[in-house]
């Protein structure tokens, strides 16, 4: 019986070494062959820990093998196809994971075949959508005395919403929608004056 444990353990590392050789999809199924091997009984059957497996049997370390099994569990087959074409990071890949689709990837409408022939014109199309989706910088945080205005503004604002509310606008539309005009007008003024000083500091 020990015996059978043993060329079923080695033949899990003959298998991976392959895998490791290999390009394309042979790396998700490595990916595959670990994660069965990690999630076995046979390791502990034989006295062996999954480091020692992943050190001394895969040649890898286990950090490096948990991270593959990860990759494979989380993206599947085809960020394995993609990365050996683009060498795509994870984070990457979570940004145009939606326009992977098995065996190709679609760009502006067309669907590229994961293939080495497309590499260079997968590598720009992958740059651009992640030009695309870069996210846009935050706001510069306000100083304080300006988020203290900030709040006293919505609250004004809400005040006034409660209130306009109360006086029923539907009964006399013409007059309260000439109230809100008129508000909205102030704060434009204001803005106009502000806007001058920025442009003239050294006006009155």
């Amino acid at each position: 019986m020990d015996s059978e444990k043993h060329i079923d353990l080695g033949t899990w590392a003959g298998l991976q070494k392959a895998f490791a050789t290999v390009a394309g999809s042979c790396n998700a199924a490595r990916a595959q062959c670990l994660k069965q091997v990690r999630d076995s009984r046979i390791l502990d059957d034989l006295g062996f820990t999954w480091e020692e497996f992943c050190r001394e049997q895969a040649g890898i370390s286990r950090a490096h093998a948990d991270n593959l099994i990860r990759q494979h569990e989380q993206f599947g087959d085809a960020y394995f196809r993609l990365s050996e074409i683009a060498r795509i990071s994870p984070q990457a890949y979570q940004q145009i994971a939606s326009r992977v689709d098995g065996e190709t990837i679609e760009i502006d409408g067309e669907k590229l075949a994961l293939i080495p022939a497309n590499a260079n014109k997968i590598r720009a199309a992958i740059q651009a959508l992640r030009n695309r989706t870069v996210p846009a910088e935050p706001a510069p945080r306000l100083p304080a005395g300006l988020v203290e205005l900030r709040i006293r503004v919505d609250a004004l604002a809400e005040d006034i919403n409660k209130a306009f509310r109360a006086l029923h606008p539907q009964e006399n539309w013409n007059a309260h929608n000439g109230l809100l005009t008129y508000t909205v007008n102030k704060f434009r003024t204001l803005a106009r004056h502000w806007e001058t000083k920025r442009q003239n500091p050294d006006e009155d």
